[in-house]
């Protein structure tokens, strides 16, 4: 725990990226807001907003690595958790090599780091599952144990529904798993079947409302999820391999890696299957993959952060297999090439943590006594106003941002965009001599959307994160071209400009 605690502080010091400024501006919510039919703009729940918002007010101004303290936090509970779970039904050995592998995972460090859900998610996740086993294998112990046990399921059920929208997926892959691996469970026939039935009857009412926002959320397309697309069966395969088997990538030593981890899996499912827990995991485990893709059919949700906690299962399963070794020497060679890839793997792709630098953008156009900010989309336009207030450590933005018109995914920041300086008439207000600086990520291309109004077609097409600066001749043309309509500028006015 000391070990996989300093690896992951040591390692926490690069800049956030958009979806965490996101979580900002979702955490500097109210309560109230956050807890009510608002949250129908956005598709993530309400639970780790709320759990970021109290750690900010507790702690006050923060850098990036003490806003990353709480999900560090569960990313070390979830380590736990795995290992008193895995000592319980293989041994200590196994549980040793367990918390190891997570400890220095490149997959479970990155998640650790973002401030978003996904760690909070594993770890409820993580707490469900053991529970669920300790209810399969500890039917003749004390009564006290049972109920903790079942408290354990539906907690961590409930928790994992208010912590992303893929979490009710875990309530039908538990239940079928524990009515396969345990015909106790079977309605009907097993004299248990009730005790499930009633704790997923307490799952459903407890995450009621989140399921409600969801329900509300499906009556109208969803622009949020418009950027998910069904990733075919080699695609789909691929995320598997890389998210399930403490992976980054498909490729290299990371491949190396997950195919060892694949086959220490499968080992330990032969080595260990007449145990009710290897059936449990081993069934969790193909449920959880097949409803994935099943469920992508109808709305894509196979990314690779959606399915970072399903690496539990051959994760169990893997040390369940090394710890049935016989003789401390086969087990501690094995035990160590595992360990060794996953530390390869942490090496390699350690630089590819950072995913945008925003706040390194943001810096040099604060530093520009002109500068500008030019983004596309109000999502674009919410993220870049958290960063520079994060950068410039104060609560407003000291320099204009615009957001162009193009892009509309980001359907959660509508109205949220800061205020675009014009006049009344809407034209564009800024100073003559101002110079543009272009924030662009993925479809949220700003010089695409000033090219194609004619604008800066001397400039060479370019996919380049930060762009710029771009002098006064351009906000001419601009003026002269654009007007601001609800917050968004758009460059080339659809219709004329009222008088």
């Amino acid at each position: 725990m000391v070990f996989a605690a300093v690896l992951r502080f040591a390692l926490a010091d690069y800049p956030l990226w958009f979806d965490e400024y996101a979580s900002l501006f979702f955490a500097h919510q109210p309560y109230a807001r956050l807890w009510s039919d608002w949250m129908v703009r956005e598709t993530n729940p309400p639970l780790f907003y709320s759990i970021l918002r109290g750690w900010m007010d507790l702690v006050g101004p923060i850098d990036r690595v003490i806003l990353r303290v709480p999900t560090i936090v569960a990313s070390l509970l979830t380590i736990a958790v795995a290992y008193f779970g895995m000592a319980r039904h293989y041994g200590e050995r196994a549980a040793g090599v367990g918390a190891v592998l997570l400890a220095v995972s490149a997959q479970q460090i990155a998640y650790a780091h973002q401030v978003r859900g996904y760690s909070f998610l594993a770890l409820a996740l993580t707490i469900s599952f053991f529970s669920l086993m300790r209810i399969v294998t500890a039917a003749d112990r004390g009564e006290r144990e049972r109920i903790t046990s079942w408290i354990g399921y539906v907690g961590g059920a409930i928790a994992a529904i208010y912590l992303h929208g893929t979490g009710f997926l875990w309530v039908p892959i538990a239940t079928l798993a524990v009515m396969i691996v345990d015909r106790r469970f079977v309605p009907f026939v097993g004299r248990d079947w009730l005790r499930l039935a009633m704790a997923d009857l307490a799952i459903v009412a407890g995450a009621f409302w989140a399921l409600y926002i969801v329900y509300q959320q499906m009556q109208v397309p969803n622009p949020n999820l418009s950027w998910l697309h069904y990733a075919g069966i080699r695609g789909s395969l691929k995320l598997y391999w890389a998210s399930t088997l403490l992976a980054r990538d498909p490729w290299g030593i990371q491949a190396v890696s997950a195919t060892l981890l694949l086959a220490a899996a499968l080992f330990g499912i032969v080595r260990t299957f007449r145990q009710k827990a290897t059936q449990l995991a081993t069934v969790c485990w193909i449920g959880a993959l097949g409803l994935f893709f099943v469920f992508s059919l109808k709305q894509p949700v196979l990314v690779e952060r959606t399915l970072v906690w399903i690496a539990i299962f051959p994760v169990t399963l893997a040390c369940a297999g090394i710890s049935t070794l016989r003789g401390s020497r086969a087990f501690l060679i094995l035990a160590s090439v595992l360990t060794a890839l996953g530390v390869a793997n942490l090496a390699a792709t350690r630089a590819d943590f950072t995913i945008e630098d925003w706040e390194s953008a943001i810096v040099q156009v604060l530093n520009d006594p002109r500068g500008v900010i030019v983004v596309s989309g109000e999502g674009g336009a919410v993220i870049a106003d958290e960063a520079c207030r994060f950068a410039d450590r104060r609560d407003h933005c000291r320099v204009p941002i615009l957001a162009l018109s193009g892009q509309t995914n980001n359907a959660w920041a509508k109205g949220y965009a800061p205020k675009i300086p014009a006049v009344g008439n809407g034209r564009l207000a800024l100073a003559p001599t101002a110079n543009l600086y272009l924030i662009q990520r993925y479809d949220e291309q700003p010089l695409r959307d000033l090219r194609a109004v004619g604008l800066l077609n001397s400039v060479e097409d370019s996919a380049d994160f930060f762009l710029g600066p771009f002098g006064p001749p351009l906000v001419a043309n601009l003026e002269r071209i654009a007007c601001v309509r609800d917050k968004v500028l758009y460059p080339a006015c659809p219709g004329p400009l009222p008088r």
